[in-house]
């Protein structure tokens, strides 16, 4: 299909986290920019990977610092103290 209104500079494929990025600085230029995606538009990351998982891991993460752990194995346990 030819058309002005199909014309494009750039298609990215891929609406992943750098999909995303790129797309905003191209059109940030003034460049028309089209975002070829097959499944969730922000990509895995946002939505079964990184982000869910890191929601997950932080808070614990939190409560072992504020009770003195480290961050590799054999730290040390005890309660939280609030001064």
């Amino acid at each position: 299909m030819t058309s002005a209104n199909n014309h494009y500079d750039v298609i990215i494929l891929g609406g992943g986290a750098p999909g995303e990025h790129a797309a905003g600085a191209l059109a940030e230029g003034a460049l028309r920019v089209a975002i070829v995606e097959r499944e969730l538009v922000g990509g895995e990351c946002s939505y079964w990977a990184c982000i869910p998982s890191k929601a997950l891991l932080r808070p614990g993460e939190a409560v072992r610092r504020a009770r003195g752990g480290r961050e590799r194995p054999g730290r040390r346990e005890g309660r939280a103290r609030v001064a």
